[in-house]
């Protein structure tokens, strides 16, 4: 058994760890929002390397326009899953 000292240390111990555990979270959830405003921003910062992919022809015999395509559709699908992650992260209740 437990005396009323160990048990109150015991208990402040533990609000502490709490207290450090909710300031990393906060931390993530921050930074979740800033990945989720950098990642928001590249469809405009690189508008005009996608407009160009866009604008090869499909089915191009070209090997480095293929590529390009193949290469943007990839990062295209793991910038969509990313952005939801992170966006889920920043609207997270901490409360």
């Amino acid at each position: 058994m437990a005396t009323a000292s160990q048990i109150k240390t015991g208990l402040d111990e533990i609000s502490a760890r709490i207290r450090e555990a909710r300031a990393v979270m906060e931390k993530v959830k921050s930074n979740a929002g800033l990945a989720s405003v950098d990642l928001a921003a590249i469809p405009a910062d690189y508008a005009d390397v996608l407009a160009t992919i866009d604008a090869f022809a499909a089915g191009s015999t070209n090997y480095f326009e293929r590529m390009a395509k193949d290469e943007k559709a990839k990062l295209a699908a793991e910038f969509t899953a990313l952005k939801a992650v992170a966006d889920q992260v920043a609207a997270a209740n901490l409360g």
